[in-house]
């Protein structure tokens, strides 16, 4: 079990073992397969050449990859606080929270009506929405298609992210002024109005809030780096090679396909 634990990334390790029932299966499974590695090894499977080659080869992948989790391990990690903050300095726009906007909508879905009459609707509803803006709660229970709206009446949150249409995203973003109707926008679901509710503009974060987000991303690409510094200086060591043999592996194995111990 300890073995088989190890598989699993240690992040995930203890919400994987948090269910008896996954547990019971598991050790089940861990069962059966010993079972039939014994019967294997009471037909003297085990001894015959081919299959110790693929056991060979099966605790050659397994040691290859524990070396290069314990690789990473090791790697020294330099201080990278000072390549941190020059970081933060030459790139202060990417660590801004961007511009935050919750809105509320209605849908008008086309799909139980023509494009025409939800279009048409969807304009009636934005007249609606922009002669009485705080009726725009009503307008939604009794209008809205969306089936979300019994839960969330209409808000959506970080409207203007890339979670939604594009054409919703940049609607929404348009918005400056809390009660806004925007023009009506079609989206794939149909004709949408929106009403802006909150607009939080884009803030600066400063070095202290982003310093951990920085060092942490320095220090995975150092070891990456490490790491294929010494992948390839292996793989480029002197090899040297049967060229002929190489080349009959193609044929090799294209004639086994084809035998009738193939089939």
């Amino acid at each position: 079990m300890d073995a088989f634990a190890k598989s699993v990334p240690a992040k995930d390790r203890r919400g994987f073992f948090d269910n008896p029932n996954r547990i019971e299966s598991l050790l089940t499974n861990l069962l059966l397969q010993k079972q039939l590695a014994a019967e294997a090894r009471a037909a003297g499977i085990d001894k015959s050449p081919a299959t110790q080659s693929q056991i060979e080869l099966a605790i050659d992948t397994e040691l290859a990859k524990i070396r290069m989790q314990q690789f990473r391990t090791d790697v020294k990690v330099p201080n990278l606080d000072e390549l941190a903050r020059e970081e933060y300095i030459a790139h202060k726009e990417k660590y801004l929270l961007p511009v935050t906007v919750t809105v509320k909508h209605v849908l008008i879905s086309t799909k139980e009506r023509s494009d025409e009459e939800a279009k048409a609707l969807a304009d009636k509803v934005a007249v609606e929405a922009k002669a009485d803006p705080a009726g725009f709660d009503a307008l939604v229970e009794k209008y809205s298609d969306d089936p979300s709206k019994a839960d969330n009446h209409g808000v959506i949150v970080d409207a203007a992210s890339g979670k939604y249409a594009p054409e919703f995203a940049q609607a929404s973003g348009e918005l400056m002024k809390p009660n806004e109707i925007s023009p009506v926008v079609k989206t794939g679901f149909g004709y949408h109005v929106i009403e802006l509710v909150k607009r939080e503009e884009a803030k600066k974060r400063s070095f202290e809030e982003v310093k951990g987000e920085i060092a942490a991303r320095l220090r995975s690409e150092f070891v990456d780096k490490q790491v294929k510094g010494h992948t390839d200086a292996l793989r480029n060591q002197p090899m040297d090679a049967n060229e002929a043999l190489v080349a009959s592996l193609r044929q090799r194995y294209a004639d086994e396909a084809t035998s009738p111990a193939g089939k």
